[in-house]
């Protein structure tokens, strides 16, 4: 028998509901950034939430799509490309570095995956939608608050959510067998 890695119904189940928990929490409350016409939002604490508890596949689809989401359906649609790579990379990243982890590993996590979306942001902004260093340079400010709120929530509920169910530590792009 070969051991691999498949996607199976669960795995798609589980993705599916953290897109649309983390399209919720990005769209239910959005505080505006005047300087950039971006926003900050409660999205980061479900998207690390899901890398940590889940891994990185399902952090990379349950952060990218599901904050692109709600930036569509809340009017910031132009936004939604950068945002599924930002987003998508952190969730990629932090799952990564934090699956399985204690609370050190997914702080490392925490810390690495709120980089790559920081930088994400700040060069996207700044090459791409043309707000010009200083324009990008005043939303590092409003994300790095937006990373420590997902980290510092979604951290302890990983935790809170293992010890309540630890069979939580078995969802994930899983290993199943397949006949050789």
């Amino acid at each position: 028998m070969n051991e691999g890695k498949k996607l199976n119904a669960q795995t798609m189940a589980v993705a599916a509901v953290m897109i649309a928990v983390v399209a919720v929490l990005t769209f239910a409350v959005q505080i505006p950034i005047p300087a950039t016409g971006g926003y900050i939002h409660f999205g980061d604490v479900g998207v690390f939430f899901t890398a940590l508890a889940f891994g990185p596949i399902i952090g990379l689809f349950g952060g990218g799509v599901g904050c692109a989401i709600a930036d569509i359906l809340s009017g910031y649609a132009s936004w939604a490309p950068l945002t599924l790579v930002a987003h998508g990379l952190q969730g990629l990243v932090a799952g990564y570095f934090g699956k399985g982890k204690g609370p050190v590993g997914m702080i490392i996590a925490w810390a690495v995956g709120a980089i790559v979306l920081i930088a994400g942001y700040f060069l996207g902004e700044w090459f791409i939608y043309g707000l010009g260093y200083g324009g990008a340079l005043a939303e590092v400010g409003p994300n790095f608050v937006q990373e420590a709120v997902g980290g510092l929530v979604g951290i302890p509920l990983v935790l809170a959510i293992r010890r309540a169910y630890p069979p939580i530590e078995r969802i994930s792009l899983g290993r199943v067998w397949e006949e050789g």
